[in-house]
């Protein structure tokens, strides 16, 4: 295994969990990524790529909390799984009648399933016309994944809020298996181990990560929840943002 290269502090969150990385571009980040991966079991450190602009975002983000701070005691109270149902039931409640009949439908499996469906990989690090781009390698003190929220004490644009964000995503790791990779002040990137399979876990998959992101299908080119399914099934990325 190679030796991290030298780090610099980036970032210490208001619980004073310190924050620390190094700079890297293209496929070397990501396999610095997979590396650290592997030692997080000793390091208890979790590795993600972030903008090189993303650790300040963080720290300016801190006032705005007003003082809240989020615990993992908090986000183990929360049932992910749950939270994503509630807000699905009160989308649907608050669509038109047409368009939540036509949702139903579509979550019932009477969707058109695309041929040829949208499944980006990773935008990060990468440029938009997919050169190698820096990134900060950042190393997170968080002994599981679905920890990073509450460890940042931040949640993209702050909805939903960081217990909450811990909540979903240990549903997600304990179900899909899906792992932060990618962190950003409005975007994150996972690896996903176990997607769904078929059509209906797909669909009951795009349903969730239609409540989860106000991103909506965008990096799926997707208009309807049907195409949004087809590319997330069997997807080992999933990239997600918000507005």
């Amino acid at each position: 295994m190679r030796d991290t290269p030298p780090t610099q502090p980036l970032l210490v969150t208001p619980t004073g969990a310190e924050v620390i990385g190094f700079q890297a571009e293209g496929d070397e980040a990501l396999r610095w990524w997979e590396q650290l991966r592997l030692a997080h079991p000793a390091s208890g450190l979790w590795p993600l790529l972030m903008d090189v602009d993303t650790p300040g975002q963080l720290t300016e983000s801190y006032p705005s909390n007003n003082g809240q701070v989020w615990s993992a005691a908090d986000a183990q109270a929360l049932n992910g799984a749950a939270l994503l149902a509630e807000l699905g039931e009160r989308y649907l409640s608050t669509s038109s009648p047409n368009y939540a009949a036509k949702l139903r439908a579509e979550l019932a499996g009477e969707g058109v399933w695309p041929e040829k469906p949208e499944q980006p990989g990773f935008g990060l690090p990468y440029s938009w016309n997919g050169e190698p781009a820096e990134v900060t390698v950042a190393l997170v003190p968080a002994t599981a994944p679905w920890l990073v929220p509450v460890t940042l004490q931040h949640s993209v644009f702050w909805s939903p809020d960081p217990a909450e964000h811990s909540a979903i995503m240990r549903y997600w790791h304990g179900r899909y298996g899906a792992e932060p990779v990618v962190w950003t002040d409005t975007t994150l990137e996972y690896a996903v181990a176990r997607p769904p399979t078929t059509p209906p876990d797909a669909l009951a998959l795009a349903w969730e990560y239609r409540q989860y992101n106000d991103g909506g299908f965008d990096y799926y080119h997707a208009d309807t929840l049907t195409e949004l399914a087809a590319g997330l099934m069997n997807a080992p990325v999933w990239r997600v943002w918000w507005d």
